[in-house]
Formats: structure tokens, sequence, C-alpha cells
């Protein structure tokens, strides 16, 4: 984890503060607090220079009902969509994790049209240049079939950490899985580690931890066991790279290795060392070894 400023120390203090107060009067209410707080992308996007490669491609959007959270209004995502010289006749869609935002994966951009694939990306809702004030696996996954929908047919699928563990749910529904190839790159194997990391650096009571629970499921309709990727991808027969580093603090390794010894032949994994949870996306070793993946 990046250290922390004297901002975010003293933010996180109050946030803590309020946690505690709150649950002394409403364990709903902070229940509710916690469960928004965690679903609110942070920290915020902060704008960049478009890499060149982005200058060339088609700006598309797509809209979808609400903020995330609330259906009042629609919120209008935006990305970017690139055509080969060489078509494949194959479209790939990259879903980018959390606090992140699609010119993070500049590098895949090339070698993708290279090989003949028709591009398309998207800022999530709450990040980058899209609209939108929360973000969880379900917003995720109805963003992602909204722009299957508007912008399909997909072929192929990459995405990192939330991005990842969003497309594993995809998976578990897709038409004709054999059809498809999915890149997942450090997805969350166990969902309830990332919330017990969250309740622990809020230093949420009990009380208030199982009302945050009781607000996810309410909004989700699915216990919290549901959103696991592991779960997701154990009946799935497609074709699956599973990229993971054994040092991954923030969706440790540890998690993944029960499923590891156990998941289907049609899963295949990639194990580094040393990359931790962002640097195993960003590595050109393991950028070829997914284009390897995607052209047989």
């Amino acid at each position: 984890m990046a250290k922390q400023g004297f901002s975010e120390r003293m933010y996180l203090r109050y946030l803590r503060t309020k946690f505690k107060t709150l649950g002394l009067v409403s364990m709903p209410v902070a229940g509710k607090l916690a469960f928004n707080l965690f679903c609110t992308p942070y920290p915020k996007f902060k704008k960049r220079k478009a890499p060149a490669i982005f200058h060339q491609a088609k700006g598309i959007q797509v809209k979808v009902i609400g903020n995330g959270l609330q259906a009042i209004g629609t919120s209008t995502l935006n990305g970017f969509e690139w055509q080969p010289s060489k078509p494949n006749g194959k479209t790939v869609l990259i879903a980018h994790g959390y606090a992140s935002f699609s010119y993070k994966f500049e590098q895949y951009l090339q070698p993708l049209l290279k090989m003949g694939f028709r591009v398309i990306c998207f800022d999530a809702p709450g990040h980058g240049i899209s609209e939108g004030k929360y973000i969880n696996i379900v917003i995720y996954q109805q963003a992602i079939e909204a722009i299957i929908k508007e912008h399909g047919p997909i072929d192929n699928f990459i995405g990192h950490s939330l991005g990842a563990i969003t497309l594993a749910m995809v998976a578990e529904t897709i038409s004709h899985p054999l059809n498809h190839k999915f890149v997942l790159i450090a997805p969350a194997t166990k969902t309830t580690t990332t919330f017990e990391n969250y309740f622990n650096m809020m230093h949420l009571s009990e009380g208030v931890r199982k009302a945050f629970i009781e607000e996810l499921q309410r909004h989700t309709q699915h216990p919290v066991s549901f959103f696991e990727a592991d779960r997701a991808l154990e009946k799935y027969t497609g074709p699956v790279l599973w990229v993971h580093d054994q040092e991954d603090r923030v969706c440790p390794y540890k998690d993944l290795i029960d499923f590891k010894n156990k998941a289907p032949e049609n899963i295949k994994f990639l194990t580094t060392n040393g990359l931790g949870h962002n640097k195993v996306y960003k590595t050109q070793e393991v950028i070829d070894k997914i284009m390897a993946f995607l052209g047989s």
C-alpha cells in the first residue's frame, strides 16, 4: 500500500471517528454510509494528457441508468475504439481496475491492433472521463453488458483487478463460452478478503460490519460469497488466462491457491513473483504472454 500523506491520514481518522459515532446512534445508518463510501472511487481521476495512440481512436459512448446506486437519470460512459489495418474479425474489450482509467492500458493497444483485433476500452462508472458516482462489481457488470449490447459483439476480454473479477461474472453468463477468451489479471479471488481489509482500515465495529453486509445484500440481491472469481469460473468451459503475482497485497495470492489446484483445464495460470498488484499488468513479459494466449 502506498504511504499515506498527512491529509490522507487525517481524513482516515475523521472517517473512523464518524463511523464510530454513527454506530453508537444507528448501526443501519453507519452501515449504509460505509457501503456508499466503499463504492465511491478514490482517489479521484487526475487529468492526464492522452497518450498519442488515443488521439487515433474513435470516441464512443454508452448510456447507463442512474449514478450507480441510485436509478435516477442517466450517466454517460466514455470510451475509445480502434480499427486494425488488417482485421481478423474479432474484438477485444479492456476493463481497467478500481481508481484507474483506460490510458493505463496504452501498451496493449499496438500489439492487439497488429494482431488484427478491433479494440474497445471504456472508463468505468465514476472513473476517468466517464460520468457516475459509484462503482462495484454489479455496477461495473451492468456497464460492461451495456457496452457489449451497444458496441459488440465482443470476442475476447482483458481485465485488471476490479475489472477482472467483474469479467469473471460476465463469463459466467456469456453465451457460447468456447467462442470467447478471458484474460483476468489480479482479480479478487475472495471478495470477503477485500471487505475484511476495508473493515479493518476503517475500524468498523462488528455491528456496523453486519449492517454493511446487509446493505450490500439489499443492493445486489446476492450473498457476499456470490462475488468471488473462483465461484464464477468453477463451471466455466471457455479458455481463461488468470494472471496473478505471489506478492499481490491487494488481492492476495493465498486466496487463489486452493482454486488453482482444482481449477478446470480450460483455465491456465500465469504466476509471477515480485510485481505486486499493479506492475503485473504493465510488465512487457506478461503482456507478451497475454498476446500469445489471445493469438493461439
